[in-house]
């Protein structure tokens, strides 16, 4: 495993974005582990993320010159992530976000940040994928606005579930996009990491809590990796 991602499973632990225990998702389901992008909430914490975000982006789009975040939750985090790329890489990379009501007076439009141009390599980054369509949304966005192409998207994490109506979440969004996905990690990644290791001076994943992530992955997961 790539070290970007043992520090960043590490790292979901210390901000507490990822915890374990029994919790009950908005679909209803009952999961022994929970995902909340909303702890990255400080100013350290978001200039860290977007750390593994430019690693991750430097992986897998590495002529990534522009990044775009879906709003809300994408805009700190297409900031983020550009700001760590451009120290990464020594060059502008650029942002841009959508509104989610178009603006008619002073900045107008929809589109705020740097415009793409056609010679842009686009990347959107978001923290996960559940059903997709907020992101198909996006992409039909950014194509009918600004006629360019997406070459790619990173999602911190990927669940590796099916939705609620029993599919891949992520391969139908390829399907009906031809835009591929990534992730920083996967939750298999993150538990064969986190399993019996100490952090901070305290075992978060241990036997027990693992098997039932891993009976849990059983049931629910549509990829074994």
């Amino acid at each position: 495993m790539q070290s970007y991602k043992k520090e960043f499973a590490e790292f979901l632990i210390r901000a507490k974005a990822l915890q374990f225990g029994e919790f009950t998702l908005k679909s209803g389901r009952s999961s022994p582990y929970f995902f909340n992008s909303s702890k990255f909430n400080t100013g350290p914490l978001i200039k860290e993320l977007g750390q593994y975000y430019a690693s991750a982006i430097k992986e897998n789009i590495p002529d990534c010159s522009l990044i775009f975040g879906p709003a809300y939750k994408g805009i700190p985090l297409c900031v983020s992530a550009a700001t760590a790329l451009s120290s990464t890489l020594n060059k502008n990379i650029g942002y841009f976000f959508n509104r989610k009501e178009e603006k008619t007076h002073g900045d107008q439009g929809i589109i705020v940040g740097q415009l793409p141009l056609p010679q842009d390599s686009v990347v959107m980054v978001d923290d996960v994928i559940t059903d997709g369509l907020t992101k198909i949304e996006s992409v039909g966005l950014i194509r009918e606005l600004c006629k360019v192409e997406f070459n790619g998207i990173l999602v911190a994490l990927d669940r590796m579930e099916k939705n609620s109506q029993g599919h891949d979440a992520i391969a139908q969004f390829v399907d009906k996009t031809g835009v591929s996905v990534w992730s920083i990690i996967t939750i298999r990644e993150v538990c064969d990491y986190l399993k019996n290791r100490e952090i901070n001076g305290t075992v978060v994943l241990g036997d027990a809590t693992f098997l039932k992530i891993e009976r849990y992955l059983e049931e629910h997961s549509v990829r074994t990796r």
